[in-house]
Formats: structure tokens, C-alpha cells, sequence
């Protein structure tokens, strides 16, 4: 009797466990196709177009490191002359920075609409996501304001990764670097203390390309980052290329440096612009 109930028990454990385990497997089911969800909605949430007139060409790029990332890039057409291009980064990554990047959609296309400066849609964002992003969360975000007529851009950031502007006319390139304070680290008026604003000066043949801190900060088995250094000999040598081939190089060579199927343990996005020949 004692091993008939001893056999029973086991019998009975075993049913248990696979129904534990058949539970486990359906809940990891609906999940992996929420996140597939999520995925798409994200995708969605980048344009699959992006503004810009004959004078300038453009392309853009972004990577998650988990299903969902926290990586964002937009273009806005204001008028014939105008044009605004924004790149920005929610801190760390996943669905938390995937739901904030979502946010930080929603209140740049609102303020967009409003034509501000830069400098004056920076302090307007941080009161808005201030108020919205959870307390441990913080965005940078970079933001350009192209004029054609002026062959001019005016650029604001909000501690974001430096941009990097290649001069053909010096055939050389440098990172524009000025003050800034992320988006959501300072909420109050104080804010507008940190807020810069700078216009420069583009002539045919010249490149911007805007980035994430994912493509500076990724590391190879040695633990050496990918570094800015790389970046401008990278572009100065391919200057000649179209964005798209550019932004192509940039991610080969990303790649490479990390090493083969190695793993890049954080959200990276690029946008290349390329100036030509004026209309006028």
C-alpha cells in the first residue's frame, strides 16, 4: 500500500509540475507576443519618410538592444525654407525607455506646430516631459532648425551627444560642442539657464551626422569604446559617399569593432545629412 501511494504521490507531482510548467510556457508565449506588439508600435513610431528638400540629402537609422528600445529621429518640413531635424535618447532601454520615447513623440510634435527656436523648444520640452517622465528618467535630445535661404542651421541640445559637422571646404570635421542639459534632470525654470543656442554656417558638400551615445559607448572584447575619434576619421575618408552609403560604413564598422556576432548592449541610432548645391 505504502508504494502504491508513493507511486501515486510521484504520478501526482510530476502532473503538477507539468501543469506549472505548461502555465510558464504559455505566460512567456503571451509575452514574447506582447513584445512583438511593442515592437511594431515602435517602428511605427519612427518615420518611415523623412522631410527634406533637393538642397540636402538624408537618411537615418536606429537599433534597439532589446526587443524595444529608447531611441527617437524626426524631420518636420515648416515651410519651403525650413526644416527642423531631431534626434534624442531616453535613459536606459527596453520597454521603460520604449514608453517614454513614446512621450517624448507626442510632446515634440506638439511644440513643433508652434515654430519656436531651438533653444526656446528645449525649455518648453523639459516642462513638458517633466511632468510625465517617472523621477529616475531623463531624455537627451539634440535639435536642428535648417535655413535655406540663409544656408544656415541653428542647433540647441539638450545633453545629447555631440554632432559632428565635416567642412569640405577644410576637408576636415569637428564635434559642435557647447552647453546643454538633458531633458527631465532639471525641473524648474532654472532650467532655462542651461539651455544654448548656436547658428552656424553650411556649404555644398558638407555633413552633419547626428548620433546616440549607443554608437560612441560601444565597447570590443577589449573593453575600448568606439570613440569619436573613429567616427570623424571614418567620415572624413568617406566624405565623397552619399548619406546612405555613409550611414552604411558607420554601422559596418561599428560592427566590426565590436567583433563579429558580438552583441552592442545599447540603443544606437544615426541620421547623416549631406548639403548640395543651392536652389538659388
Amino acid at each position: 500500500m505504502i508504494n502504491i501511494i508513493s507511486t501515486f504521490v510521484r504520478q501526482a507531482c510530476i502532473a503538477v509540475e507539468n501543469h506549472r510548467l505548461l502555465n510558464q510556457a504559455i505566460l512567456n508565449e503571451r509575452y514574447q507576443e506582447e513584445l512583438k506588439i511593442a515592437q511594431r508600435v515602435q517602428k511605427a513610431l519612427l518615420p518611415t519618410r523623412l522631410d527634406h528638400p533637393d538642397s540636402f540629402d538624408i537618411c537615418a537609422y536606429s537599433n534597439a538592444a532589446d526587443e524595444v528600445g529608447g531611441d527617437y529621429y524626426d524631420t518636420f518640413k515648416l515651410d519651403e525654407n525650413r526644416y527642423v531635424l531631431i534626434i534624442g535618447d531616453v535613459s536606459g532601454k527596453g520597454t521603460s525607455a520604449a514608453f517614454h520615447m513614446s512621450q517624448m513623440k507626442g510632446v515634440f510634435h506638439s511644440l513643433i506646430q508652434l515654430e519656436l527656436s531651438p533653444s526656446d523648444f528645449m525649455i518648453r520640452a523639459n516642462a513638458a516631459l517633466s511632468k510625465c517622465l517617472e523621477r529616475n528618467h531623463f531624455i537627451t535630445a539634440s535639435i536642428f532648425l535648417i535655413d535655406l535661404r540663409e544656408n544656415s542651421f541653428t542647433h540647441a541640445r539638450a545633453g545629447h551627444v555631440p554632432t559632428l559637422i565635416y567642412r569640405a571646404n577644410e576637408q576636415k570635421s569637428e564635434f559642435l560642442m557647447f552647453d546643454g542639459l538633458g531633458l527631465g534632470i532639471l525641473r524648474n525654470k532654472l532650467y532655462e539657464n542651461h539651455v544654448q543656442e548656436r547658428t552656424f554656417h553650411y556649404a555644398p558638400g558638407d555633413i552633419l551626422v547626428l548620433i546616440t551615445d549607443g554608437v560612441v559607448e560601444a565597447k570590443n572584447q577589449k573593453g575600448n569604446q568606439f570613440g569619436f575619434e573613429r567616427i570623424k576619421s571614418l567620415v572624413e575618408i568617406n566624405c565623397h559617399k552619399t548619406p546612405k552609403e555613409l550611414q552604411q560604413v558607420l554601422i559596418d564598422s561599428l560592427h566590426e569593432f565590436v567583433g563579429g556576432d558580438g552583441m552592442i548592449d545599447d540603443d544606437y541610432s544615426l541620421m547623416v545629412v549631406k548639403f548640395k548645391e543651392s536652389e538659388s
